[in-house]
């Protein structure tokens, strides 16, 4: 017996809710008209009215049948299941009208039945649908009263048991509509219990999906302002490609969980400088990374171009900071980046299949960007002349001449990036000092305020631990900052000089980095 019980609720629970909101609307639609054919029975068992009106009683009890195909055939129409059950609350207006009229207007039976009808359009819809049940209960009452010959039941001929089971009537009626109101209440806070674990869902996926995606696709996407479709365009862009050199060479050495933390460790730190600068990441290759600038968003090819080229810049400065990290760990290796970069027409868009697309570019133009990477040195950035001309005015660039590049007929004018004219007129902004068992690398313009005291306090602890610890061993770390030192490989002579860059460096950081 059990089972059939559980089957039943379960039933219950997987039932369309909207379903489910439309029976219980009838079910109280019925209970309001049996209260009315009850009293108006009452009234014609006791004689108060001629036997004829149980054709009136036949109405009340068949009408909410009728109603239910009514509703049936309105949504079928297209009429929404709201507007399909304040058309039907007017309807209702009109038969408790009639009904009225049918009770001769006897006080207490005509106010339970008002009050009925009228609460019923309230709670459907507000005050107009209000409004307008009233003019309709009028009208029914009007037409009843030339129906029904125009009678009045005076207050003092309606019999007490009547007007107590009127009472009795709009009580059992009130207690019925409160149940559906809590059931409603029910339905929506589950309805909204629902809605918010499917957001959370959706959420939690999108955020998985977005770090297969460039953030740019990413928000496009579920903003609506790109569809997922294969479309191409034409476009000037400026492409980046990068790679570490010898790293080929080192993942034959390494351990395979210390190469993937090695890897893993180099591709944050470039994926977090490229969206810094409003990159569009393609795609990593291993260890090679690609990032184009001007699309999905663009600054315009002058601005898009330099953001690129100080990306790269800041890429090279990390690297070092990469490099102390991972000695630590024991790669002893000199890990070093090169980078190649070129602007031009590529084309952009989704290419692939319906059902698997990819996001990238391609043209002649990237494929020189990728020849310029594998013809940099180690550690230094590789130009074409059509990104010097976009740059020229805020990049400062070495004339490397013309070399000679794979899959062109002629030979390519190139430029190497020294480093921005803007970090020229403030060269103490980045600051890079290494020698045996000390590193100290600083760009001030990149700590963040609420890391300034804590670096500061690392740096007058490691000068005051110095002079007296012989076995003395730090590493600090944060964005902008990164400290070693090691006190037994350090060699006497250069400690008063560690000293004093550590002290350069604090004041250097106490006026720049305000809190």
């Amino acid at each position: 017996m059990r089972p059939a019980k559980d089957n039943k609720k379960r039933r219950a629970r997987q039932e369309d809710p909207h379903a489910r909101s439309r029976r219980q609307a009838n079910y109280i639609r019925l209970l309001e008209f049996v209260v009315a054919a009850i009293i108006l029975t009452a009234g014609i068992y006791w004689q108060l009215y001629p036997e004829l009106y149980m054709l009136m009683v036949a109405l009340l009890l068949g009408y909410p049948l009728v109603a239910q195909s009514i509703a049936y055939t309105l949504e079928r129409k297209g009429r929404r299941q709201q507007e399909a059950h304040r058309i039907l609350v007017q309807v209702d207006a009109v038969l408790i009208g009639l009904t009225i009229a049918a009770l001769h207007f006897s006080l207490i039976p005509s106010l339970a039945l008002l009050i009925i009808v009228h609460a019923n359009a309230v709670s459907s819809g507000g005050i107009r649908p209000w409004l307008l049940n009233i003019l309709l209960t009028g009208t029914g009452c009007l037409a009843g009263w030339f129906i029904f010959d125009g009678q009045v039941l005076a207050p003092e001929a309606t019999p007490v048991l009547l007007n107590l089971l009127s009472m009795v009537g709009l009580g059992i009626y009130v207690g019925g509509s409160s149940l559906y109101v809590l059931n409603q209440t029910r339905n929506v806070r589950l309805a909204q219990a629902y809605l918010a674990r499917q957001q959370k869902q959706a959420m939690d996926l999108s955020r998985k999906l977005a770090k297969y995606l460039p953030p740019q696709i990413w928000g496009q996407l579920f903003s609506g302002k790109r569809d997922a479709k294969l479309e191409t365009r034409r476009k000037r862009l400026t492409v980046f490609f990068s790679d570490i050199k010898g790293f080929s060479n080192i993942s034959e050495d390494l351990p395979l969980d210390q190469l993937t933390r090695l890897l893993n460790s180099y591709l944050n730190e470039m994926t977090r400088i490229a969206l810094r600068y409003g990159g569009t990441i393609d795609k990593f290759i291993g260890d090679a990374v690609m990032v184009f600038f001007g699309d999905p968003v663009s600054k315009g090819s002058k601005e898009d171009a330099f953001n690129c080229v100080a990306m790269a810049v800041d890429m090279q400065r990390q690297m070092k900071l990469l490099r102390q990290r991972w000695e630590r760990e024991g790669i002893t290796q000199k890990l070093e980046i090169r980078i190649g970069i070129n602007s031009g027409y590529v084309t952009v868009g989704n290419f692939g299949a319906d059902s698997r697309m990819d996001y990238t570019i391609l043209g002649t133009d990237v494929n020189l960007a990728s020849r310029l990477e594998s013809q940099a040195r180690p550690g230094r950035i590789l130009i074409s002349e059509a990104t010097w001309e976009l740059v020229k005015d805020r990049v400062i660039c070495r004339n490397m001449g013309e070399v000679e590049v794979k899959g062109f007929n002629r030979p390519i004018p190139v430029y190497e990036v020294q480093e921005l004219k803007e970090d020229a007129a403030g060269r103490d902004k980045f600051v890079s000092v290494r020698t045996e068992g000390f590193a100290l690398h600083l760009d001030v313009r990149r700590i963040r305020n609420f890391d300034r005291d804590r670096i500061l306090r690392a740096l007058a602890a490691t000068a005051r631990d110095l002079r007296r610890d012989a076995t003395l061993v730090r590493d600090t770390e944060a964005e902008g900052f990164a400290l070693h030192v090691d006190r037994a490989r350090l060699r006497d002579k250069d400690l008063g000089k560690v000293i004093e860059i550590m002290g350069k460096a604090a004041q250097r950081i106490r006026k720049e980095v305000v809190i």
